[in-house]
């Protein structure tokens, strides 16, 4: 585990992303988050999810003033609506 924690620093580094952001996975989230609910036997997250997280991501890029009120992920909006059906 010591081997890769050095080698995440190392990884951040030659990408000059300080020690500060080393809890800022972006991507990276949800594949621990998968292995953490492998862990514990639990299913890991929606794809509607997934595609959501990357859509709000850019257009919080490109309208970083307006990105609360301007979506484009409408078809993983109606994904998660029927997921939530569900219970």
């Amino acid at each position: 585990m010591t081997e890769d924690v050095k080698a995440y620093y190392q990884e951040l580094e030659a990408s000059n992303i300080p020690k500060r952001y080393t809890h800022c996975l972006d991507l990276d989230q949800f594949e621990y988050n998968d292995w953490l609910a492998a862990q514990c036997g639990s299913s890991g997250s929606e794809q509607w999810r997934k595609k959501m997280y990357v859509a709000t991501r850019e257009n919080r890029k490109l309208r970083p003033e307006t990105y609360r009120e301007e979506w484009g992920d409408h078809d993983s909006v109606s994904e998660a609506y029927k997921d939530f059906s569900r219970y």
